[in-house]
């Protein structure tokens, strides 16, 4: 009986923990892709007007973007990885198709 109440307890507080990183995960991922900035700290401009479907920067560069629909957007890449789906970081409806980002030089990639 104590064999099983404990085992149940193990899972539970396994359960627990799991929820809590992902909670934590989700509250960070903007975090592990780069941020939203003002324009004005812009080191380039890029236009992402026909079809452009991917984008090379660096770590640590404010890039403004300029979408097809005329919709401006600034975003330093600052986070963990190194390549992602842009929609999954600017305002909703800013992009009407994916455009990949290649980071260059941010810490995963270094091994750090």
């Amino acid at each position: 009986m104590k064999t099983q109440f404990l085992s149940a307890l193990t899972v539970s507080a396994a359960l627990a923990l799991a929820g809590i990183s992902t909670g934590a995960v989700a509250a960070e991922s903007g975090s592990l892709l780069g941020t939203v900035a003002p324009s004005a700290q812009a080191d380039r401009t890029v236009s992402l007007a026909g079809g452009t479907s991917k984008v090379f920067v660096n770590w640590g560069e404010t890039v403004n973007f300029v979408a097809a629909n005329g919709q401006k957007f600034t975003v330093t890449f600052d986070g963990a990885r190194n390549a992602f789906n842009l929609q999954d970081l600017v305002p909703a409806g800013a992009l009407t198709h994916p455009v990949n980002v290649y980071v260059r030089g941010n810490l995963s990639s270094l091994g750090a």
